[in-house]
Order: C-alpha cells, then structure tokens, then sequence
C-alpha cells in the first residue's frame, strides 16, 4: 500500500538535497524559495503516475527535471545550465541507487524501494550522507591529485647510451643534498629502479661490502676503474645517524613538466626505501633541478 502524503513527502526532500548539493558543486547562492518552487515542480510526475496520464509523465520525465535546475538554481547561462544539469542528473542516479540498495539490503521497505511509514524516512539522511562522505573523500583525492600535479615532474635518465630510464620524480624542498667534490645538486632515486640499466660494473660495485665502512670512499681510491664511471658518496641523514648514499654523475637529464623541459648535469644518490608507498613516484628533485618560467612570478 502506498500513501501519498510520505511518497510526496520522500520526493521532495530528495529533491531539495539534489538541488542543494548541485548549488554546492556549481559554487552557486541558492534561494529558498527557488528551491521550494522547484521541489513543487518536481512532485508532478507524481501526479501524473496516480491520475494515469502515461503522455504527460513521458514529457515530465524530460522538461520537470529541466525546469527544475533552472528555476531551482536561478541559471541563466547556457554552458552553467548544461554543467547544473549533468551534476543534478549524475547526483539523481547516484543517490537512487544508494536508496533503492539500502532498502532492499536491510529489508526495511520491501525491497522495492517504496517507505511504507514515517518512520522508515531514516533513509534520506543516511543516504544523504552517503553521498556527501562520498563526494568529500573524491574532493579530498582531487585536492591531492592536483598538488602532486605542481610538484611532479617526468626525468628520463641515460647511464649508457643503451641504458635509458623514465621516471616521475618530486620536487623535495628540504632536499638540500649536494655532490661534495662538484657541488651540485643531487636527486635521490630508488636503487630498485635504477637496478634495472644500472651498467654491470656498478652493480658489482654495489655489492661490495662497503656500507660496512666508515669511510667507503676508500672503494673508490683503490680502484681507479672505478672513478672513471664517475662514482661518489654522499653523506646524508638517516633514521639511524649518519649514512653514505651512492652516487653517480650523469652528464645529462632531461626534466620536464607538461610542455616545458630542460637538460642539465645531476648526480643520483640511490637510496634503499622506497620513496612513494603508493609508487607515484620514484625519486626526489633538489629544489635547483628546477626551471621556473620567467614570466611567473615568485609565491612568498
């Protein structure tokens, strides 16, 4: 058995949070009284459903929800129009199916979606609020997502001519590693990646019993083949105190961000932890690797 006064009741109020939260994402005002007059247009198809007039409904299914973005959310503009209207859609289907689910998992309304008491309302909020904690946490992802956006960069790398590496790298502000014997700036890279086009014979100097000494260099020192692939230490703060990281030379990396790229010579230091747990990025840019545009100004 249905009662009319909570189906109009349940629509309306599905309605006016559909309006409400489509304001939201449109960063738009809403007036109540807009919003009230478009929650009463969208009770018609209702009344077409009980008084059986299959034609008007069909209609209704298109023009009501037209007229209720527009005169809900007081636009004007045809593209913010267009954009209202793909959001209240999209929050429509979405908020339906969380509601329809929810009924018929819990058994509270048959299972076919139609509240038979008031009491039996408790699904709105909680649907409601399933979608907002849902919009929140993509909210949250896309803040995110645009941040590393800014600060990540492509690095392709050549150790031999036939041993090249694409990376994505992250701008590391406190990044303040530099080459002891050149001074520049140095990019820390996960040795796991960079096993991959290591030349063989640094990957047997890696090998070598060196972490056990207080002074690695002396690897170095004795073995000039060694010095020839341009090999250093760096000395760096760990967890555990003071470590040396592995260095290598390359006499050029090429860096780039969207349309821009640069080249210029970066000694690698390779670090044993992985650097980006969720793998977004591979290694870590000293604030000098990067070029800024002229044209921008600097953010104090």
């Amino acid at each position: 058995m249905y009662y009319l006064d909570i189906i109009l009741i349940v629509n309306g109020a599905m309605d006016a949070f559909l309006l409400v939260f489509t304001a939201h994402l449109l960063r738009k005002k809403i007036g109540w009284l807009n919003i009230s007059l478009a929650v009463i247009l969208g009770e018609l198809p209702i009344i077409f459903i009980l008084a059986d007039h299959s034609g008007l409904l069909a209609v209704s299914k298109i023009l009501v929800p037209l007229g209720m973005v527009s005169l809900g959310l007081k636009i004007t503009n045809i593209s913010e129009f267009m954009k209202g209207f793909l959001y209240f859609s999209l929050l429509a289907a979405g908020s339906g199916g969380i509601y329809y689910a929810l009924s018929g998992w819990l058994g509270l309304t048959g299972g076919d979606g139609s509240v038979q008491t008031l009491y039996e309302l408790w699904f709105l909020p909680l649907t409601a609020l399933m979608l907002m904690g849902g919009y929140k946490f993509w909210e949250k992802m896309q803040k995110t997502n645009l941040f590393l956006d800014n600060i990540l960069y492509d690095v392709e790398l050549c150790f031999e001519n036939d041993k090249r590496i694409k990376i994505k790298a992250l701008l590391d502000t406190g990044n303040e590693l530099r080459d002891p014997l050149t001074g520049t700036p140095v990019m820390l890279l996960e040795e796991r990646v960079a096993q991959k086009v290591l030349p063989e014979k640094i990957q047997q100097f890696l090998q070598l019993p060196w972490r056990e000494s207080q002074n690695p260099w002396s690897f170095l020192w004795n073995d000039e083949e060694y010095a020839l692939l341009r090999m250093v230490f760096i000395s760096a703060k760990g967890i555990n105190g003071q470590t040396w990281l592995p260095g290598i030379r390359l006499g050029k990396v090429e860096i780039s961000q969207g349309e821009r790229g640069w080249e210029q010579p970066v000694t690698v230091a390779l670090v044993p932890q992985v650097l980006s747990s969720e793998g977004k990025f591979q290694a870590l840019l000293h604030p000098e690797h990067i070029h800024k545009p002229s044209s921008k100004e600097e953010i104090a």
